[in-house]
């Protein structure tokens, strides 16, 4: 029922229903793939010094872990650089010069940024220094960097446009494995672009979904110590799913980045020592909870502040009190709750930096684009993009991106949803295991439930409610509303004749614990 409602090109539900079948893209249908492997093989053979330069977000910290570790599987003399949000700031900059410098490397990889950095790439070639561009983010209309960019977006509607950074990573090493005659096992790999694929909001198509696939099941046994720790501190275990990675995986290994030093979570993925893989652990967990704290706080500030500007397009709020760290998630956040593609941002000593994250099928990046005479600096794709604005502009920009025309034929309809009954509801965990992993291009559906008996219920933390029900066959299911009283639900909203809507949440246990049910609505 779920599938039927789609419109499926030839082939396209059976490439969606059995992704494992789906070839692997060929890399080097990538122009200038080819000659990066040249360029890094040379480079290995050479024992020249190789820095692969990552960005500070889960897409570039997990391209960083594939080219390092793949590279030094292959021989190579290979240093990371991951740079500060708050010092260097993203892609390649004065601090990505004095890297290069301090490592005296002679090749520079990039992963997850670059391609929009012509002026330092000139001025690390100036220094001796050789280039190699792997990215995922869309050009900018300036002029190119003269290196090897490894990008699928230079080209137009090239097939490889929907990968993530880090992917765009591994097809290189693939191809660079291949190139240098020697064979070891994909799967540390795929579990990392797994990861990237889904923190990164990329399209989730036929070779996407064939990614997390494969790279979930890799992860239920991983032997890596970091990983593994880190699986262990979220109490994600068994049938690993999308949403384990979006709200429990990649929000941790963010925190490194978004409140100190991002190379923290590079340390703990590079470790094979399990001591010093416990002590890295407790460091990141520390941070993630700091990030929680102050993403909350912020999160409730930017809400009323979106709720009194009024809903557009968009969904716009700034603050001089909020950490940058969390805008990121803050206007997440703010999307999933208002249906709506949301700008949020920071400000800092009269400037503000700012992130987007899109709602549907909306582009961020095209958003930005439209307003570009308000900004600084942006870029990003179409799910995700961060910019810079100068504090005395905010309220012009947030005027324009407010005063954007609605999608061509969308007024923003309230979500569907599915009727079900609740003795099928058991099986709904099941065929959410066929959807997952969703995202762009595969929006988790909403069910309506009717005929919920609430055996009691219960106000945890003053503002979310629970409700225990017994489902047809004996199961338990509990019934919650995340922020509920705040979204003006009731605790004794819960009652037969209502249509309950919401979705299956992949906690559910099948050995006799409760069954989980996040609610959306009560009508």
């Amino acid at each position: 029922m779920l599938l039927s409602a789609r419109a499926w090109e030839a082939g396209g539900l059976d490439d969606f229903l059995r992704p494992d079948r789906v070839p692997w893209p060929d890399p080097l249908r990538i122009p200038e793939l080819q000659d990066a492997v040249l360029r890094i093989e040379r480079a290995i053979k050479q024992q020249e010094p190789i820095l692969v330069h990552g960005d500070y977000d889960v897409d570039g910290l997990m391209g960083s872990a594939i080219l390092v570790g793949g590279l030094r599987a292959l021989g190579g003399q290979v240093e990371a650089f991951i740079p500060s949000r708050f010092d260097g700031g993203y892609g390649l900059s004065e601090a990505s010069l004095a890297a290069v410098e301090r490592y005296g490397a002679k090749l520079l990889v990039t992963t997850d940024c670059g391609t929009n950095a012509s002026d330092i790439i000139k001025r690390l070639q100036g220094l001796g220094v050789d280039v190699v561009i792997t990215d995922h983010h869309i050009p900018s209309k300036g002029e190119r960097g003269p290196c090897i960019v490894v990008n699928p977006h230079l080209h137009e509607g090239h097939p490889d446009q929907g990968l993530c950074g880090a992917f765009v990573a591994l097809q290189t090493l693939r191809q660079l494995i291949l190139h240098m005659g020697q064979d070891f096992p994909l799967e540390p790999f795929l579990r990392l672009a797994a990861i990237a694929t889904v923190a990164d909001v990329v399209p989730m198509n036929a070779v996407n979904r064939k990614i997390c696939k494969a790279g979930f099941r890799a992860m239920e046994s991983t032997p890596n110590p970091g990983l593994s720790l880190l699986l262990r501190q979220a109490r994600v275990h068994g049938d690993i799913r999308g949403h384990h990675i979006a709200f429990h995986v990649a929000p941790r290994f963010n925190a490194a980045g978004r409140m100190e030093d991002a190379r923290l979570v590079l340390d703990l993925l590079l470790e094979r020592e399990p001591a010093k893989a416990a002590a890295l652990m407790g460091r990141l967990e520390a941070l993630n909870m700091k990030r929680k704290a102050l993403q909350a706080a912020a999160f409730e500030e930017a809400q009323e502040q979106a709720l009194s500007r009024g809903l557009s397009r968009v969904v716009f709020a700034c603050s001089s009190r909020w950490h940058r760290g969390v805008i990121g998630p803050v206007a997440a956040r703010l999307a999933e709750t208002h249906r709506r593609s949301a700008f949020v941002v920071a400000v800092e000593s009269g400037d503000g930096v700012g992130s987007a994250r899109s709602w549907g099928d909306d582009n961020v990046c095209a958003l930005l684009d439209a307003v570009g005479h308000l900004l600084g600096r942006w870029g990003g794709h179409e799910g995700a993009a961060g910019f810079t604005v100068e504090a005395r502009n905010l309220e012009d920009l947030a005027r324009a991106l407010m005063l954007q025309p609605a999608l061509p034929g969308e007024e923003l309809p309230e979500e569907l949803f599915f009727p079900m009954a609740a003795k099928d509801l058991p099986a709904a965990w099941e065929a959410w295991g066929v959807l997952d992993p969703f995202g762009p291009g595969n929006t988790e559906p909403f069910i309506g439930l009717t005929g919920l008996i609430g055996k009691g219920q219960r106000v945890v933390g003053e503002r979310h409610i629970i409700w225990p029900v017994d489902l047809p066959g004996g199961e338990l299911m509990n019934v919650i509303a995340w922020d509920g009283l705040k979204r003006g639900i009731q605790p004794s909203s819960l009652t037969p004749s209502r249509t309950v809507i919401g979705r299956p949440a992949p906690e559910y246990r099948p050995s006799g614990l409760p069954f989980y049910f996040n609610l959306q609505a009560i009508l």
